[in-house]
């Protein structure tokens, strides 16, 4: 089926991308080199590379594969999550994972045709979109609920890596049994990393409404930066086993 390959290419973009955000960040943490990187220094870094921009298209084409079926798994309720409240916040969830990715497809597009993009624009986006819906009516407490929402989502992702399963979703049992353990294990590692950065995007955001100050909030950029450099290291460490995730999922996810 053509959606489920371009999902399982979009998995592999996504892993590819945490992979290198997570090294960034993991360099930074161990004073190696300046700071954490975003997603969009991550392209940058895919472009120097031999072939470079070539990769990026390819990883561009994977990213819009994913939203693609982000997109059409939230309609169409591919994966079977139903009608009821559970699942059809489930399958909100799905679609609000595309429109994130469709932001991060367009970039990725962007730089490979050298129209601009890297930096600190994902730290300026952030704040620029907070400065504009906190001047809309109740904006502050949109804000503030947006935020709750991002904090939700990052205890969610922690309460994952501390359960003992992954995904059903994923067939484990195709995994060799040798490395089955292990690949658990980088994979949760890497789950509750990036609950943690949920949670530290998620309350930057409540700060900058209770505080009315859209320079407080964070991208997920900002939100390493934050970071100690020795906590820093081991969240970007995690990052990079998301990636790894990712890559599982790339293979053995149910679609």
């Amino acid at each position: 089926m053509i959606i489920e390959r371009l999902a399982r290419l979009g998995y592999t973009s996504v892993g590819i991308v945490y992979m290198i955000v997570g090294g960034f960040a993991v360099a930074a943490g161990l004073g190696k080199r300046g700071e954490a990187g975003s997603q969009s220094d991550a392209f940058a870094f895919i472009l120097r590379q031999p072939f470079g921009r070539a990769l990026l298209i390819a990883i561009a084409a994977g990213l819009c594969g994913y939203v693609l079926w982000r997109f059409t798994s939230a309609v169409m309720d591919d994966e079977h999550r139903g009608n009821d409240a559970k699942g059809i916040g489930i399958r909100l969830g799905s679609f609000g994972r595309g429109l994130v990715y469709a932001v991060l497809a367009v970039e990725a597009i962007r730089m490979a045709m050298h129209r601009g993009g890297g930096g600190e624009g994902g730290e300026q986006q952030a704040q620029h979109w907070s400065r504009r819906l906190m001047n809309a009516p109740f904006g502050p407490w949109l804000l503030a609920a947006i935020g709750l929402g991002v904090v939700g989502y990052g205890a969610y992702q922690l309460y994952k890596a501390w359960d003992s399963k992954l995904s059903k979703r994923i067939r484990l049992g195709e995994i060799d049994s040798r490395v089955r353990r292990k690949v658990i294990a980088i994979s949760r590692f890497g789950i509750g990393a990036r609950g943690i950065v949920f949670v530290v995007i998620g309350g930057s955001l409540l700060i900058a409404a209770f505080k009315h100050n859209p320079g407080a909030a964070h991208s997920s950029t900002g939100a390493l930066q934050v970071l100690p450099q020795p906590m820093l290291a081991v969240v970007g460490a995690g990052l990079a086993a998301y990636g790894v995730y990712a890559l599982v999922n790339a293979r053995y996810r149910r679609m």
